[in-house]
């Protein structure tokens, strides 16, 4: 998917909390290549960005996560880019990413999913920067 590309997404299965929801736009932010926006029309509003931009490894061990506890073969996950939740923090180094519910979104067939990493010493808090640059941004 290029980094110039809007989406209009159907979320199967919804988002937790959001069930109710399964239509969202993905929208990428202009001038900013390392984030993008999920979102529903009258509901939430996700910014999104890319595992490989701040957590380097952590997609080879989703592949492996996924191929090992739910049986997706190599080919079937070439076809869905994975993205990551951000949550906002009042200081931007302090923004945090959700690593245990990745999102997978599949461009061509326009499908969106979130996949929960059972069993994984991921949680849905990791910081986006490490300490030291955490103690000199913002």
């Amino acid at each position: 998917m290029t980094a110039t590309t809007q989406l209009t997404l159907k979320m199967n299965p919804p988002l937790a909390g959001f069930e109710e929801i399964d239509t969202y736009t993905f929208l990428p932010i202009a001038d900013n290549p390392y984030f993008y926006w999920l979102d529903a029309e009258d509901g939430p509003k996700f910014l999104l960005t890319k595992p490989e931009y701040f957590f380097p490894g952590y997609l080879q061990q989703v592949k492996s996560y996924l191929m090992t506890n739910i049986g997706e073969n190599e080919d079937n996950l070439g076809k869905w880019d994975v993205y990551l939740i951000i949550t906002l923090a009042a200081k931007p180094q302090n923004m945090t990413a959700n690593l245990l519910g990745p999102l997978f979104i599949n461009p061509t067939q326009k499908k969106a999913k979130q996949i929960v990493l059972y069993e994984s010493n991921f949680t849905t808090r990791h910081y986006l920067f490490p300490p030291e640059q955490r103690r000199n941004c913002g």
